[in-house]
């Protein structure tokens, strides 16, 4: 049997379809489950028949595979059984079937599958700073429609009124839902559903957001903190599809970070998120919230960068309008401090971690191309590892919408785990 990083848990090595027997792994090495791979000889358990429908599932959800052949060759799983999967999909109204995909060759041409129409919905939150989202998605991360609620003044009991109400709005559209989640800002609880205490958020703290939005509509609810959601969004459907390790950097009022490792998002034992912009690159250096000195996101956030940029230039103008004036030199030199120091704050993760990709969120989106290259020359000049492979700096798939669109995915990826049996 071949061996493999444990890191590189089960989904990669099923989809290659190219071993009989997969162990799956945490990521302490200890090995949850074993799957035999063995074209035509799947195993006859509950927990095997639901892995093989999430997968199937998954497979056709992110476009990866439109065919039953298609399935069968990247699964392993013998035609006969992707078949029988399939129809069971097509006859609960989960999947339909398309036009036929045109082919050179003689013979019948293959039948495109997709998503259907009447497959249930899902709906997504996200907790921000300055406002909450909601967002109605099909499982194939189609956007149908987005709502906000701007924040005035804000408690925690406030906070959860306006999550019932953009959900109370989403269902006026859709009554089929299958599931919630909720992406927050943090820090978070991710075990327990809690949004702890995050800086500069009106003093709100210790939100069983989770709880109550399980307790007043009976629907399974899923939560993370924003960037961990933004990454995963970006694996399953986005720019991070082909990669296993890649950092998600989101640039707003504070500096996030989301890290996929192995295909999935790297979650602690303790269940807190990662925390790229308290990473100190001067130990000296101004005092943060945090407790910390020097973190980076009080020298690079758009906020701090913003507020430098309205002092030296007597402009009040949105951040990303900034970027439009970047000749002038006095911005010029604001901006390019901005990235030296994102750089240096990159470097020592990617040190450690060895992404294979960076990704940029929120604000990053605004970053004119030339910003996004000097921030790849910097961080591939300056890592330890020069090997002649250069980690690309790429702006996420879903935009300033990669949070949003990942509280919803969250619930789509229990799907492709076999954790939520709908299609049972």
């Amino acid at each position: 049997m071949e061996y493999y990083d444990q890191r590189k848990i089960i989904l990669p090595v099923l989809m290659a379809g190219d071993l009989a027997l997969a162990s799956y792994h945490d990521l302490k090495g200890k090995m949850i489950m074993q799957v035999n791979m063995k074209k035509g000889n799947g195993k006859n358990s509950i927990t095997s028949k639901q892995f093989n429908r999430g997968l199937i599932f998954q497979l056709i959800a992110t476009g990866t595979c439109n065919t039953r052949i298609e399935l069968s060759r990247r699964t392993g799983l013998a035609k006969t059984t992707v078949t029988n999967i399939v129809a069971e999909f097509m006859e609960k109204g989960i999947v339909k079937e398309c036009e036929e995909e045109l082919t050179e060759v003689c013979g019948r041409n293959p039948i495109i599958l997709k998503v259907a129409d009447q497959a249930p919905k899902i709906i997504g939150i996200l907790v921000f700073r300055t406002n909450i989202q909601a967002v109605l998605c099909s499982l194939d991360m189609q956007i149908f429609r987005t709502e906000t609620i701007e924040f005035g003044e804000l408690t925690g009991d406030i906070l959860i009124q306006n999550a019932f109400e953009l959900i109370d709005r989403m269902m006026e559209e859709e009554k089929n839902i299958l599931g919630i989640g909720i992406a927050s800002i943090g820090p978070v609880d991710i075990r327990n559903g809690i949004i702890l205490n995050p800086p500069r958020f009106y003093g709100v703290k210790h939100v069983p957001i989770k709880e109550a939005i399980q307790k007043k509509y009976n629907l399974p609810v899923y939560f993370d903190h924003d960037n961990n959601c933004a990454a995963l969004a970006e694996k399953l459907f986005g720019i991070g599809k082909a990669e296993q390790d890649f950092l998600l950097l989101a640039v707003s009022n504070g500096i996030g970070s989301g890290f996929v490792c192995g295909g999935e998002v790297f979650h602690s034992h303790r269940g807190f998120e990662t925390e790229l912009g308290h990473v100190s690159i001067n130990c000296k250096g101004l005092q943060c919230s945090c407790g910390n000195r020097g973190c980076l996101e009080m020298y690079a956030s758009s906020y701090v960068v913003r507020e430098k940029l309205k002092k030296i230039t007597g402009l009040n103008l949105p951040y990303a309008d900034y970027f439009k004036i970047h000749d002038r030199p006095e911005v010029e030199d604001i901006l390019e401090e901005m990235i030296q120091d994102i750089s240096a704050g990159l470097v020592s993760i990617i040190n450690m971690l060895q992404p294979e990709m960076i990704v940029l969120g929120y604000d990053g989106i605004d970053w004119p191309e030339d910003y996004v290259k000097k921030l790849e020359v910097l961080i591939n000049d300056r890592k330890i590892t020069q090997d002649g492979w250069n980690i690309p700096v790429k702006k996420a798939y879903f935009g300033k919408q990669a949070q949003l669109v990942g509280a919803a995915a969250l619930v789509v990826n229990s799907i492709f785990k076999g954790e939520l049996q709908f299609f049972v």
